[in-house]
């Protein structure tokens, strides 16, 4: 507890020396906030950005940025539509949306949508569960992490960013429920090596 207390202390005078402007135009750890997280991750390896991020009371883009290499890929939200064809390869994933206090899932594959004509809606079919209408213009960045479960099974999400640091919405492909397909485990792999050769939502 102690430990955890100190680290929400560091993080937010990481957020108060950052000021408010820089607070929404660089959504990129700077050196200081990197120690923070990789610090807290290495006594909570397992957690994802969005579990860490309320820990630390930091923004979770920030968060997702300041994970090791190996954990992360990342890119701008210009890359939407080449992300959201890759997904929807995927089986069955986990649709994760936090609003305010609650967690909502939704076990769905991801289908694929088509821009509007009319207005910045990316209007997903509504042949699956998780349907409705995006606003990739809105995304600021996109990450793949994956975080260790013990020695061998890993967590394994894709996030979607907003300008204020917060997630619009991520998928998780794999947890601390069933095992993944070695196939899905491939196609996630994929995306995120996909990712890594875009460009950067961060310099690295």
């Amino acid at each position: 507890m102690k430990g955890t207390l100190k680290y929400i202390a560091q993080g937010a005078l990481a957020v108060t020396l950052m000021g408010g402007s820089a607070l929404a135009e660089n959504l990129c750890a700077s050196s200081e906030q990197r120690q923070i997280v990789q610090d807290f991750l290495a006594e909570n390896p397992s957690l994802m950005p969005v579990m860490a991020a309320r820990e630390l009371k930091l923004p979770e883009a920030i968060v997702a940025s300041a994970y090791s290499p190996d954990q992360v890929a990342s890119t701008t939200g210009d890359a939407f539509t080449d992300v959201w064809t890759a997904m929807t390869q995927l089986e069955e994933v986990t649709v994760l949306i936090l609003k305010d206090r609650d967690v909502f899932e939704i076990s769905s594959p991801i289908g694929l949508g088509e821009s509007s004509d009319t207005n910045a809606f990316y209007n997903l079919s509504h042949d699956n569960p998780f349907s409705g209408h995006l606003r990739p213009d809105l995304y600021s960045s996109i990450y793949a992490v994956t975080v260790p479960h013990g020695e061998e099974r890993f967590g394994r999400g894709i996030f979607f960013y907003k300008p204020n640091g917060e997630a619009a919405f991520g998928i998780l492909v794999s947890g601390r429920g069933p095992s993944p397909s070695n196939e899905q485990i491939a196609k996630f792999d994929a995306i995120m090596a996909m990712i890594k050769d875009l460009p950067s939502a961060c310099p690295s």
